[in-house]
């Protein structure tokens, strides 16, 4: 979430979701009555002394007293439905209804009438978070390439390809084609760099690391001294990296890393579950009846689960405690393995405070 302003006079915040995580975060902090202010398009219709009607989009920054809030799981949007109280230009407007669909990358001012602490405090565990880091690993071995960007959203793929065979008759040919792709590689970290200066890691077989990093000492020596680590992973496709989270190999340059943090999290739950199986709970039901018994001391639940399920009123619930601070929650992001094997223990688990039997 990047915090643009905060100003406790007029009980007002001003920000940007980054994150699907961070819209979740939001719909939990806006409550009913408080002010959204957005800029949105209407359409105004003006006759003509002809009786003719034209019609145009405008541009206008608005502001909705929240009426209602809901989710969209499909999406990944937030929608907030209200009157309008504010517009900064002369439309007829003042008192209407108005929906705001809220995506990653809307900029919003949010007030409130009633607590601003909460908004408040919202804004500041934001702000001391400070600007996110991105990782930038290159995975290499005797046949593909993989670039992947990490961040706070999650792993993307940036580039791939694969290094074109030649023939042993023609090791002069086949060593140009391997430079070639090495270039292409050298000119990505290069524009990720200038863009966004992550750090850089790569990680691959020792052979084809070792080959690359000589290329890039040789041709590209910025890009070379831009390295922040090498590792030994097996694979140069998207297997290598969960190879790498698994083994701890990015936890010294991207600990602070949403991704990173969410493999070690699952790891050190796995191996706590298998020698302590009656601490914790499986799923939804079993972590429902383990906070009916106050039994909970940790939860770890799968981003997807959330949004297909804030509004189930035993969900509810546990968000309550989590606000409560009774007991600590830990999102787990989609579309990494950290994510999977958590979907497959039933999408949330739970940590108990003391072994207890509830599958039965």
């Amino acid at each position: 979430m990047e915090i643009i302003s905060i100003n406790p006079n007029k009980k007002f915040i001003k920000l940007i979701p980054e994150t699907t995580l961070d819209l979740l975060n939001l719909y939990r902090i806006v409550s009913a009555g408080d002010i959204i202010y957005s800029d949105t398009s209407r359409e105004i219709k003006k006759q003509r002394a002809d009786g003719k009607v034209d019609s145009e989009r405008v541009r206008v920054t608005i502001g909705v007293r929240i009426e209602k809030k809901s989710l969209d799981p499909l999406m990944r949007r937030l929608r907030f439905l209200g009157r309008i109280t504010y517009t900064d230009a002369e439309l007829d407007l003042i008192g209407k209804h108005h929906s705001l669909n809220v995506d990653v990358g809307s900029e919003l001012g949010i007030r409130t009438e009633k607590d601003f602490s909460r908004l408040e405090s919202f804004a500041e565990h934001y702000r001391k978070l400070g600007k996110a880091k991105k990782l930038l690993c290159v995975l290499l071995d005797d046949e593909q390439f993989t670039i992947l960007s990490l961040s706070d959203s999650g792993i993307e793929v940036v580039h791939k390809g694969r290094f074109v065979s030649q023939s042993k008759d023609r090791p002069d040919e086949h060593l140009k084609s391997v430079e070639n792709i090495y270039a292409e590689i050298a000119e990505t970290i290069e524009r990720k760099l200038e863009m966004e200066n992550p750090a850089v890691v790569v990680l691959g077989n020792e052979i084809a690391t070792e080959n690359f990093l000589k290329f890039l000492k040789k041709e590209r020596e910025k890009v070379f001294k831009s390295i922040k680590k090498v590792g030994h992973v097996s694979d140069g496709s998207l297997a290598g990296i969960q190879e790498a989270l698994r083994n701890k190999l990015l936890d010294d340059v991207g600990g602070s890393i949403k991704p990173v943090r969410d493999a070690e999290l699952v790891e050190n739950f796995i191996e706590f579950m298998s020698k302590n199986w009656m601490n914790v709970a499986i799923g939804f039901e079993e972590v429902c009846k383990a906070i009916e018994l106050g039994a909970v001391k940790d939860i770890i639940v799968a981003e997807d689960f959330i949004w297909a399920n804030m509004h189930d009123e035993r969900f509810q619930r546990i968000m309550d405690l989590v606000d409560e601070r009774r007991i600590e929650m830990h999102i787990v992001l989609p579309n990494t393995e950290a994510g999977d094997k958590i979907r497959a223990f039933g999408s949330i688990v739970g940590i108990l405070k003391y072994p207890m039997k509830l599958n039965y």
